[in-house]
């Protein structure tokens, strides 16, 4: 599942591209710390390396990141199953990952800038109107398939965030409800990690 070269995560093994939503560098540091003995220095190569290529797959102005990324951090091209160069479902999660990272370990600072930028390109909105995305922030005619796990997101981005926006979308994600229907899951998963987190239970044990 990993580059050898890069140390970064591929999408699935055959893939020679990422996904930045798998980038999970809180993890990595773990397995560095608690992991045998010959992984270790893998282990930490790979928080590093995923630190630094969230850097590249995250927008300098909106924050957003497409749902596949190449090595060097650029949208990925079209695959047979789709076009997953844009801000969509998988890249929701992007967010959530980069303030737990902030939360247990602090160690990039760019994390905090990066948290303010995405709540600030969805400032004001209602989950209502979140679109699908191109990274630089222009929407498709496609409303978001889960707007609930996006809000929970951008919500949890307040672990790490420092700017005007951190405490409304804590007030927003805590009176929106879970979401019903068809489409739950995904949201529901979502919510339930961001309210972890926000309360103080994601831990590490």
């Amino acid at each position: 599942m990993w580059d050898p070269a890069t140390k970064l995560i591929k999408f699935i093994p055959e893939s020679p591209f990422s996904d930045p939503s798998y980038h999970l560098p809180h993890f990595y540091e773990l397995f560095a710390q608690r992991a045998d003995e010959r992984d270790r220095s893998f282990w930490n190569e790979a928080a590093e390396a995923s630190r630094a290529y969230l850097h590249l797959a995250c927008h300098p102005v909106t924050g957003l990141s497409p749902e596949y990324a190449n090595y060097d951090g650029t949208p990925a091209e079209p695959q047979p199953h789709g076009d997953f160069r844009h801000f969509y479902s998988d890249a929701y999660r992007v967010a959530a990952n980069i303030a737990l990272d902030w939360e247990w370990f602090r160690k990039d600072s760019w994390q905090v800038g990066q948290s303010n930028r995405i709540q600030r390109f969805f400032r004001g909105m209602d989950p209502s109107e979140y679109r699908r995305y191109r990274i630089d922030g222009s929407p498709f005619d496609e409303a978001a398939l889960h707007p609930i796990g996006l809000l929970a997101t951008n919500a949890m981005a307040s672990l790490a965030a420092d700017g005007e926006d951190a405490l409304p979308f804590i007030h927003k994600f805590w009176n929106t409800p879970l979401r019903t229907g068809i489409r739950r899951y995904y949201d529901n998963c979502l919510y339930f990690f961001s309210l972890l987190a926000l309360s103080g239970k994601y831990r590490i044990y």
